[in-house]
């Protein structure tokens, strides 16, 4: 069993206002996002409930799997990494 986004935040191992990086080799382009209370925040003031969806919503609405591509920035730890019990 994994924790979702929400009880990261609940259990201490993401904080408010960390901020997230997906860097995309083969576009070029990095994202950033920012964990609030209620999931994350995308540069664009969308709120996303996980990061899967955080990720769908910048891929041109093709799923990602947010879990594999967002890091922490100040880290650069997978967020993936966090969510093991």
């Amino acid at each position: 069993m994994t924790f979702t986004l929400i009880e990261l935040l609940h259990v201490g191992k993401l904080q408010e206002g960390t901020v997230l990086v997906w860097r995309r080799k083969i576009e070029g382009s990095v994202h950033r996002a920012t964990v609030t209370r209620t999931g994350i925040q995308t540069a664009d003031g969308a709120i996303h409930k996980s990061p899967s969806g955080a990720a769908k919503h910048l891929n041109g609405d093709k799923p990602v799997d947010g879990w594999k591509c967002w890091r922490v920035e100040s880290t650069n730890k997978l967020i993936d990494e966090l969510r093991a019990r």
